[in-house]
């Protein structure tokens, strides 16, 4: 996914700009405000958060945290390891 970033628009705040952008990336679309509202933070979110998340996950395996599974058609998945689970269960319970 490439990290695009919004145009400046001085003159409009937040959250204009990036309902502004969302619309000019799709020119078709009409919405509600309950669905420009949706669709719009669903967007913005997907577009700001992902690298971080490839970035944590990455980290994450790379410690130990997450184990790698990788499928028939190339795609990886990830879940917790039995290592740090095992982690999980020697720490005493919290106390009130």
């Amino acid at each position: 996914m490439k990290d695009q970033k919004e145009p400046s628009y001085p003159s409009l705040p937040s959250p204009a700009p990036e309902i502004l952008g969302y619309l000019a990336r799709h020119p078709d679309a009409q919405d509600t405000i309950e669905g420009i509202l949706h669709w719009c933070v669903l967007d913005a979110c997907i577009r700001n958060w992902a690298p971080k998340i490839e970035e944590a996950v990455a980290q994450l395996a790379e410690q130990g945290f997450l184990e790698q599974k990788p499928s028939a058609d190339g795609q990886v998945f990830y879940r917790v390891s039995a290592r740090y689970l095992s982690t999980l269960q020697q720490r005493p319970p919290n106390l009130p």
